[in-house]
């Protein structure tokens, strides 16, 4: 659109879908609004970095979102449209025989459990394979069509499943769901990401705020409170094996609309009951938008990826490392 002389003239650009995804394959220079903290990234020699694209090697497109790895080794992802799996050194389509896929069918949300069986939603349908067959699931008997995001519970052997229905769970081939209705501390039935920690307390992430249920079943929401989840939906969550909790945030209703680096970043919650987050204006954090938190039990650091500045290293004490794909192998700053 332009505006010219007091009158707003808008006009239409065809985009052509190929050229536009190939300009993925380009490394993009990751955006850094920490100006304050100075990247020594002192461990960025001791790691190796191995990149499979379309080009390299036989995977068939490099718009992935997700991944699972299963008990095999074998790494499952979504390309595209698609469903491969890869065994180290060739990509092989697994899409599921029982559906026709017809021509928009497409794979969002991976997890293998805890039987090394795999959960997918595909187009309107939950499936699951067990290396031999594939099962779909109806949704009027299990209650939702599709899913954000599916976890795998390795303590409770229970796949949660997050959708516009609420949280779904399955345990030992039976299927419940938490919702509005039965939990009315739940701010909205649009769960994005939930996951229980070793206290058995669950942790939901909803696209209008956060709640956690402790054992005993009573629920918390965080947007009742001046807690740092207040207003913040959590999008990951992961724990070390000390109680620590760590979560990625996304702030649902930012203001001013439209800021790039909004409030968010990661927040800890430190096996006394404390709080502390981290953003680009207290820590080393590149940018705020996070997608993942993931703790490496045999470093004992914290990796979490951005949409905007690549992965990131935290050490869990004061250092903080950058890697993207100015200063790497990484091929790109968006990391889901």
């Amino acid at each position: 659109f332009e505006i010219k002389d007091g009158t707003i003239v808008g006009k239409v650009e065809r985009v052509d879908m190929d050229a536009f995804k190939k300009s993925f394959d380009k490394p993009n220079s990751p955006e850094i609004y920490n100006k304050e903290y100075v990247y020594k990234n002192e461990n960025l020699k001791n790691y190796r970095f191995t990149v499979w694209n379309s080009s390299n090697s036989n995977l068939p497109n490099n718009m992935n979102d997700h991944i699972t790895i299963d008990k095999n080794g074998i790494i499952w992802l979504t390309v595209d449209e698609g469903l491969v799996k890869f065994d180290g050194k060739k990509f092989k389509n697994a899409e599921q025989d029982i559906t026709d896929k017809g021509k928009y069918f497409s794979y969002h949300a991976i997890e293998t459990d805890n039987e090394n069986t795999k959960w997918v939603y595909g187009k309107n349908n939950i499936y699951s394979y067990d290396d031999k067959k594939w099962t779909v699931y109806d949704p009027k008997e299990i209650g939702i069509d599709g899913a954000f995001k599916i976890i795998n519970n390795t303590t409770t052997s229970e796949v949660f499943f997050c959708s516009d229905e609420g949280l779904t769970i399955y345990s030992k081939g039976k299927w419940s769901n938490i919702n509005k209705e039965k939990v009315k501390e739940l701010p909205s039935n649009r769960v994005y990401f939930a996951k229980r920690d070793s206290k058995k307390r669950i942790w939901i992430g909803t696209f209008n705020g956060s709640i956690m249920i402790d054992e005993n079943g009573k629920a918390t929401n965080f947007n009742d409170t001046e807690n740092i989840l207040k207003g913040q939906c959590i999008n990951s969550m992961d724990e070390d094996e000390n109680g620590n909790l760590y979560f990625s945030l996304f702030e649902y209703d930012s203001k001013p609309p439209g800021k790039i680096n909004r409030n968010e970043g990661i927040g800890i919650r430190y096996s006394d009951g404390t709080w502390k987050q981290f953003t680009t204006s207290n820590s080393g954090m590149p940018f705020n938008h996070t997608n993942c938190v993931l703790y490496d039990k045999k470093e004992k650091v914290l990796w979490i990826s951005t949409d905007r500045a690549g992965l990131v290293r935290y050490d869990l004490k004061n250092s903080w490392e950058n890697y993207h794909p100015d200063n790497s192998e990484i091929p790109t700053s968006y990391i889901s």
